[in-house]
């Protein structure tokens, strides 16, 4: 059988835009861990910052716990009848979705151009009941804090149109960003998500981005 006589442009178009995909998310991957395993310690020489990463097993033992406790909660209840379903909804212990708290992954602290900043990855253990059965899933995210006495706003960039709401007047082109769509200032800090892991790329250019947004609006004031 010919597969490109096979296949129209439409499937062809879907089966590339599935592979960039997919390749995009192993390369996000693949250079985060290099970036903790590789990359770090040259980093933080580089920089003078320092790295914290916490021992133990990432909250997973705690969450195991916490679902074992669940779980006899639920047997509990159900054993009460149609009264103890009710409360099993109502506090929770019945929901479909079950998460452990945050738990620190790695923390990477300094200065830079003058302003102290925090560069935080945290996980989470999360469990899915459905009719087949129980998924469990970890969930990452990683964070940047840029120390600056700012008015508080929040920033955000359209991903498809590059529209921005929420800049302060007259910033708009310098708060817009599709790699940093989402700026707030809470009146101490400058913040923006870094997505689920720490990357060194990413986290020097969202150090450079909240620099030069910190230092037009110091300028105006």
């Amino acid at each position: 059988m010919d597969l490109v006589a096979f296949w129209d442009w439409r499937a062809w178009t879907l089966a590339v835009l599935f592979v960039v995909l997919v390749g995009r998310l192993v390369w996000n991957y693949l250079a985060a861990l290099a970036f903790r395993h590789l990359l770090l310690g040259g980093l933080l020489r580089r920089y003078g910052w320092q790295a914290d990463l916490p021992g133990g097993d990432g909250g997973r033992a705690a969450f195991a716990e916490q679902e074992r406790r669940r779980r006899g909660q639920a047997w509990t209840l159900l054993r009460q009848g149609r009264r103890g379903i009710r409360e099993g909804y109502r506090t929770g212990v019945f929901a479909r979705e079950h998460a452990g708290p945050w738990q620190g992954e790695l923390t990477v602290t300094g200065a830079y151009r003058g302003r102290p900043f925090t560069a935080t990855q945290i996980r989470r253990s999360e469990r899915t009941n459905s009719g087949e059965g129980s998924t469990r899933s970890v969930r990452r995210r990683a964070r940047l804090e840029l120390q600056a006495a700012l008015p508080r706003f929040e920033a955000r960039t359209g991903l498809l149109t590059g529209r921005v709401r929420g800049a302060p007047p007259g910033l708009e082109a310098l708060v817009r960003s599709r790699r940093f769509r989402v700026l707030r200032s809470d009146g101490g800090s400058l913040s923006t998500t870094l997505g689920p892991r720490l990357r060194g790329g990413r986290l020097l250019g969202g150090l450079a981005h909240l620099s030069a947004v910190a230092d037009r609006l110091e300028e105006r004031r």
